[in-house]
């Protein structure tokens, strides 16, 4: 089977939490889904089983989460080791990338992880996940992030919601222009999506669409919990089919870009950095997954 597209101009990527949202997103032709475990998290690396039956069910991209454990994006040698090896073992699995972030312990885009794996990667996807939204500068990030190869950014425009942060949304577009995609996620709805792509100018959209089930918990576990924290003892979260559907509706209502007098103009090209050259330097024909600033045993940052 091959995956239709959602419209005729806007793409839609699925947040997938488990294999029964990549059977939904595969049901309803999403054009992309990002492949996650433990959701209430905000999104951890999926298994390699969950990849392969993902990759068995949907045909169009997939984009698999990298994210070793919940908290911040400031990750330890041995984090960061991981992080590439769960990569290059789950590309091998058939995904077209990887959604992935390093900060630095001052929050900024950690440049010489992003270079090595590009470098370990370089025919693959890469997406910097809404890491980018604890930088400090989200344009000097943006340009980090061009400078280092990454396909796209997942973005809420430093906001809680990509609503609230549809006017940073827009700048960020326009300074994307060609050489990296803009994608906005969080809190997309059907009800705010069409808003939100015309205050953006963005052609593509990311949303889990989230619903809390509860299964009927047995005498035996009333007493104990293991669900979502704050709801039912055996509460868990999936993709809504109704939410997803009306979400789908409402983008094939999106018009044109020719009909869209909204749309941003492309803004000026970003400087070229001086940093790249520097950086690239150091990536020799040495094992990546050593630092660029020493041994393997080297912290390149402190966990």
């Amino acid at each position: 089977m091959t995956q239709g597209n959602i419209s005729k101009f806007v793409q839609l990527e699925l947040c997938a939490g488990g294999i029964c949202d990549v059977e939904l997103g595969a049901r309803l032709k999403v054009d992309r889904i990002e492949l996650n475990s433990g959701m209430v998290a905000g999104g951890l690396t999926p298994s390699q089983a969950l990849t392969i039956q993902a990759r068995s069910l949907f045909s169009g991209p997939i984009i698999t989460m990298v994210r070793p454990r919940e908290g911040g994006f400031t990750y330890s040698q041995a984090e960061f080791l991981l992080m590439l090896m769960e990569a290059e073992q789950l590309m091998e699995h058939g995904v077209n990338g990887i959604a992935i972030g390093f900060l630095t312990n001052e929050d900024t885009v950690d440049t010489a992880r992003c270079l090595q794996l590009r470098k370990i990667l370089p025919d693959a996807e890469l997406v910097f996940h809404k890491a980018f939204d604890c930088t400090p500068d989200l344009f000097t990030s943006l340009g980090q992030l061009i400078d280092c190869g990454f396909t796209r950014i997942l973005t809420s425009g430093g906001r809680k919601t990509a609503a609230e942060g549809a006017s940073v949304l827009r700048q960020l577009q326009r300074h994307a222009r060609s050489y990296i995609e803009i994608l906005p996620g969080g809190g997309i709805r059907a009800a705010n999506v069409l808003s939100v792509l015309n205050q953006s100018g963005c052609m593509q959209v990311h949303s889990a669409v989230r619903e809390i089930r509860n299964n009927q918990h047995s005498v035996n576990a009333s007493a104990l919990h293991f669900g979502i924290p704050g709801e039912g003892p055996e509460s868990y979260g999936v993709a809504s089919e109704i939410q997803l559907q009306e979400l789908i509706d409402n983008l094939a209502m999106r018009r044109s870009p020719k009909e869209r007098s909204s749309a941003p103009e492309n803004g000026p090209p970003l400087p070229e950095s001086a940093y790249q050259t520097d950086l690239l330097k150091n990536l020799n024909s040495a094992d990546p997954r050593k630092s660029v600033f020493g041994s393997q045993d080297t912290e390149v940052h402190s966990g």
